[in-house]
């Protein structure tokens, strides 16, 4: 096992989304218990996180059994329902992600989304023979891309030069880029029904530990505020025109 920054990358991610909730709630824009909603499903990230590595160092994500099963697929999945399911059912939790993005600054939250560049370690090594070439090239270069993009935006926001729409834009680059097509990929390289790509390393590098933490962990995390950033921005885009227009009539009245 190779030193990586993925586990800290993880730490960084769960703290960061942790001390937004806390600020958030600390301004009073969101309740104790919306607090503590977004703190069980950390803690729920941070246990599959556990099972993740633990998977990673016994070799079962090694095993034949697992790498036919088009991984790819599914084990990407597993955070995301974590996440995802909660969401959709309580409007409490809903309104509470909403808050707080509205709450943060979005040059913070595109700093975040910034982290994105240490892609660049799972570049180099694709490069240096130790991990899947395609993979590295084909996901991990635009990847680190975005986070090279996120951070620019992060800069610009702070400056006034950019706003909600651009923010728009990258949030979803950066959630186009690994679905689906990251996800896919990692099948094409395994062997199964859809292999078709032929390479050493093979994709199964990618479920090495702690390589494991990316695919199963790290980037669900990143995709999943890329989209609730996205979504949220749109939604206040939508939100200010109607505003506009019905501001229109009541000035045409006046005069």
């Amino acid at each position: 096992m190779k030193f990586s920054m993925l586990p800290i990358l993880l730490l960084i991610q769960l703290m960061a989304i942790y001390r937004a909730t806390k600020s958030t709630e600390a301004s009073g824009n969101i309740t104790s218990q919306q607090r503590n909603l977004v703190n069980t499903i950390l803690v729920g990230l941070g246990v599959w996180a556990v099972m993740s590595s633990y998977f990673g160092l016994s070799g079962m994500y090694q095993t034949e059994a697992f790498l036919l099963s088009l991984p790819g697929f599914w084990i990407t999945q597993v955070p995301i329902l974590i996440v995802m399911i909660p969401w959709m059912l309580s409007k409490t939790l809903r309104q509470a992600t909403d808050s707080i993005i509205d709450h943060t600054p979005l040059s913070l939250i595109m700093a975040f989304e910034g982290l994105r560049v240490f892609a660049l370690g799972g570049i180099i090594k694709g490069y240096k023979g130790e991990f899947s070439p395609l993979f590295a090239k084909a996901i991990g270069i635009p990847d680190f891309f975005i986070g090279v993009l996120a951070l620019t935006g992060a800069y610009l926001i702070y400056k006034g030069v950019w706003g909600n729409r651009a923010a728009i834009t990258v949030n979803l680059l950066g959630f186009f880029v690994i679905i689906p097509f990251g996800m896919g990929l990692i099948n094409l390289g395994l062997q199964g029904p859809l292999h078709y790509i032929h390479e050493i390393p093979s994709t199964a590098t990618i479920f090495d530990f702690p390589m494991a933490l990316a695919p199963t962990v790290v980037v669900p995390i990143f995709v999943m505020v890329n989209l609730f950033v996205a979504i949220r921005l749109i939604q206040k885009e939508k939100l200010g025109e109607n505003r506009t227009i019905e501001t229109v009539p009541a000035v045409l009245s006046i005069q």
